[in-house]
């Protein structure tokens, strides 16, 4: 039997509060939800989550707090298949937590990150990556805390010709030019959205995707939510890719599940172009579902 890819997946795992709201309200306004769900989320772990349904050998790194929240949540990925061994607990903070209000099938998220930033480079058994094709950092992993310099450490320790891919967050967007350059530019694949980009772009000084993608040195895709995506190389190549037609019900999670897309078949070695129209089929599937994790059944669609 063929083995199976690995990846090693970087980032939060938190327990997610998706609540249908009729509008958001101001500062100091109320807004009763018509209806709600717990489910679980993280970019992270959604992402992970993802790669095992799609039968990838995934690894997560990642921590929760020491509470029944944190077990519920990594026993979850567990029976799903991904790999939790480097899964850490601490008692400093909870599990993190992020409210979602959604208005119109787009949600707004109010986040805690909790038991997220307190990651350790120390506990990290850097061997269990051995043999990884892949390793990807949710782009919160170097935002704060522990977190910050465990995953830091943990890309300068990783060796050989391992691929990597960081999806965006605002918070590294709206780093220095000197920090944005140094930060992205040791990733082989950057994911972003239009926000984050005209963030980079004014910080920068570039006017483009194809001169920011020159001037790092990396492919950066694109997610343009229902315009498509973008996927642009540092030689200036950059291919247009339509959006897959859904019926929207909560965005939760569909940036997570493009990008577990095109890693899947990054993995099998397809061209540029199939990597960006998986990733658009599963955003499209997890927008059409309420939580960000894809159905188990997801090889159906591709």
């Amino acid at each position: 039997m063929e083995a199976k890819p690995r990846v090693g997946v970087v980032g939060d795992i938190n327990l997610d509060i998706i609540a249908f709201h009729r509008d958001l309200p101001g500062l100091g306004g109320e807004s009763i939800a018509g209806k709600a769900s717990l489910a679980p989320g993280g970019s992270a772990a959604n992402v992970a989550h993802a790669l095992a349904v799609l039968g990838v050998d995934v690894l997560l790194v990642g921590c929760v707090g020491d509470d029944a929240v944190g077990e519920m949540l990594v026993e979850e990925l567990s029976k799903k298949g991904v790999d939790t061994t480097l899964i850490q607990r601490t008692s400093r903070e909870p599990t993190g937590v992020t409210y979602v209000a959604v208005v119109e099938g787009e949600r707004t998220m109010l986040a805690f990150r909790g038991a997220n930033k307190y990651m350790e480079y120390s506990k990290i058994d850097i061997t269990t990556l051995a043999g990884a094709e892949l390793i990807h950092v949710s782009g919160y992993s170097l935002a704060e805390g522990s977190q910050r310099e465990a995953t830091a450490r943990l890309l300068e320790e990783i060796r050989g010709d391992i691929t990597r891919t960081l999806d965006l967050c605002r918070p590294l967007a709206e780093l220095n030019k000197h920090e944005i350059t140094k930060t992205l530019s040791s990733f082989n694949y950057v994911f972003m959205n239009t926000n984050e980009f005209n963030i980079i772009r004014g910080s920068v000084g570039l006017g483009s995707v194809e001169q920011l993608a020159e001037e790092l040195g990396c492919i950066i895709v694109l997610k343009k939510g229902r315009l498509g995506c973008e996927v642009t190389t540092p030689d200036g190549d950059s291919i247009a890719i339509d959006s897959y037609e859904s019926s929207s019900v909560d965005s939760t999670g569909a940036g997570d599940a493009f990008v577990a897309g095109f890693i899947y078949e990054l993995l099998r070695g397809s061209s540029l172009r199939r990597c960006g129209e998986t990733a658009s089929k599963l955003g499209a599937l997890a927008a059409s579902v309420i939580g960000g994790r894809i159905p188990d059944d997801v090889k159906r669609i591709l």
